[in-house]
This record gives structure tokens, sequence and C-alpha cells, in this order.
């Protein structure tokens, strides 16, 4: 005896669930992001370790090394992600993101300390050019003759400008033969620097709301737990450079680190979707969903093959204005136009021509 199936095929159900499958990567980063991450173990371990790794009990002074600074910016790094913690627990939202940023740029300090070998001359020279800096307000009140302040300062040394970051993360980089500093600077200290430390048009404008209406309270720059994720993965990332230094094992700090960096979503991601609360801005959500699916049905199952240039990147421009959402952006009309042209036409000519496939319903 026989029955027949009436479920769909196994090409079918894969035809029809394949948006899914390739959106969920995507949503997961988000799910991690959003849910919590209960490590009470693991950090204690990760701390443990990191703190046994600071070797120097007594300050060498001039004579200190860039391993021995590197170690100077784990101490701090481990009060900075305690300090991190205690504002997300608090809810305190704009110093938790602000100690996540001095965390990143800690972070990068420690690696740069470790990989250049002048770094602790360049610390040195920057901390008496600060320290000039501070003794400038005495010759403004006439207490102290500016000569004399530029003779203190000359015994100490030559003054010169802190390292910038971006050159911190551009020597470890080279002297580590990969981008993962570079990485960190785009991802997280530029956009946090940007939308949130500095004082600038950008977080000016986090005090006016979509109606134009004024705010005091800033819009979100970055979701709640991503400051204590940031800070755990900094810490650890750290830690591991110091263990490879030392030749211990690094495999626990960088698996402790991925973990939490994984979790960390991207600052300009949050902002970009931070406007999307209430009914209203839910459907739009799903309306740029169901409109980037079109999309990728276009262009994947080979609709776009049988169409011509021209056709095919009209196509393109009008859906993707539509995932844009331009006009709730407060910029001119016109402002993003040569990047949505540049983008449908790149994704256009990108289509492999004469490759029609079946279209899935």
């Amino acid at each position: 005896m026989t029955t027949k199936a009436t479920g769909p095929l196994p090409d079918q159900a894969a035809a029809r669930f394949w948006f899914t499958k390739r959106l969920w990567p995507h949503v997961r980063v988000w799910i991690l992001g959003l849910l919590p991450c209960p490590d009470l173990i693991s950090r204690y371990r990760m701390r443990r370790t990191a703190s046994k790794l600071v070797t120097v009990r007594t300050w060498p002074g001039m004579h200190a090394t860039g391993a021995q600074a590197s170690q100077l910016a784990m101490l701090r790094l481990l009060w900075l992600q305690r300090q991190t913690r205690r504002a997300v627990r608090g809810r305190h939202r704009e110093a938790a993101i602000m100690l996540s940023r001095a965390c990143v740029e800690t972070l990068l300090l420690g690696l740069y300390c470790l990989r250049d070998p002048e770094a602790v001359a360049r610390l040195h020279a920057a901390n008496v050019k600060a320290l000039g800096d501070a003794f400038e307000y005495f010759e403004d009140l006439d207490i102290v003759p500016a000569d004399v302040i530029r003779q203190c300062a000359a015994k100490l040394g030559q003054p010169r400008p802190a390292p910038k970051v971006w050159r911190m993360a551009e020597t470890v980089d080279n002297a580590n033969g990969n981008t993962t500093a570079r990485d960190i600077y785009h991802r997280l200290y530029m956009p946090l620097s940007n939308f949130t430390v500095h004082a600038n048009g950008v977080t000016l404008m986090r005090h006016v709301n979509q109606d134009g209406r004024l705010s005091t309270r800033p819009s979100r720059s970055w979701n709640r737990r991503s400051p204590a994720r940031v800070a755990d993965a900094a810490a650890g990332l750290l830690a591991a450079a110091l263990a490879q230094e030392a030749r211990t094992p690094t495999g626990r700090l960088l698996r402790y680190a991925e973990r939490h960096f994984e979790r960390a979503l991207m600052p300009v991601a949050v902002i970009g979707l931070g406007g999307l609360s209430g009914s209203g801005k839910k459907s739009l959500l799903l309306g740029i969903i169901k409109t980037a699916r079109d999309l990728y049905d276009y262009l994947w199952h080979g609709r776009a093959a049988g169409d011509p240039l021209d056709v095919r990147t009209a196509f393109l421009r009008e859906h993707f204005v539509e995932i844009l959402d331009t006009e709730g952006l407060d910029l001119p009309p016109g402002t993003l136009d040569p990047f949505i042209d540049y983008v449908a036409d790149k994704l256009a000519r990108a289509v492999p021509e004469g490759n029609a496939q079946a279209y899935p319903e």
C-alpha cells in the first residue's frame, strides 16, 4: 500500500525558504546582541588570568619597555571594564558608551605598546607636552614667566603630540600582518567618538526628534548591552596579546573576546534602526524587508538576466530608494542620488547574462 505525500518536495521547500536562510545570519547577530549573555564564571577567569599577566611590581620609569607599558594598559582596561559594566547595570547609557569607547582606545594603546619599539618614547614626549600645556594657565595669570615654564619642560625632554589612535591601529596591523585593529577602529572607535563623545553637529542633532521637535533626552546611539560586550571583549583581546608575549596559552582568552565581540552590535546599525519604534515604524520595517526580498528574487533567480541593462538599472534604483526610505532622512533632495545610482548600476552589471532560472512562487 502506498500513500501520497502531501507536503512540499525538498527542493520546493528549499526554494520557498531561501530568503529566510540567507537573512538568518544577520538576524542572529541582532538576537545575540539584544539577549543577555551570562558569563560570570568565564569573566572571573579572564580577569584573574589578565591580572596574573601583569608582572610589573615597581615602575622602572624611563627604563620601561613597551611590554611593561602594555601591562599598565591592561590594569586600566580591567578597571574600565568594571566601570562600564556598572554603568550598564545602572542604565547610565551615555556614560556606559563613553566608558566603552575608552576601553577601545586603551585596547589599541596597549597593542600599540607591544608592537612599536618607540611607543614608550612617544608616550613620554606626549606626557611632557601635556605637562607644559597644563602649566600654560600659570603663564596666563602672570604667576610664572613663559620662559621659565619652557626651561622646566626642556629638562624633561622634547614635547611631542600624542600618537593618533588611527596611527596606533595602523602600526599594530602592520606588525601583525592583518587588519584587526583597523576593523575595531572603524567599527567601534569612530562611530562612538562621532555620535556620543565629541561635541559636534551630530551629537547636537541627537536632541532633535524626527518631527523636528527638540528633546532633553538624546536619541539612542547604541543598545544597552553592547558597551559591556565591547569592554569584555577588549579586556580579553589585550589579555590574549599579553599572553602571547609571555608565551602562555591564548585560546581561552581569544574565545572569550570573540564571543563578546560578535554580540556587540554596530553603533551605526543601531542608530539607523533607532527610530523604528511604534506600529507605523514597524510596518515600515516589514515593508523594507519585503522590498529587499523582491529585489533579491529579481537578481538571484534570473529574472534580471532577461531585461535590458537600462530596464534592469531602473528597476534596481526604484527598489533601492524604497529600502533607504530617504524621505525620512533630514537631507536635501538628491543628496544620495550618486550613491543610489552607483549601487543600482553596479548590481545591474553584476547579473550574468542568459542565466534565467525558475522564479519561486
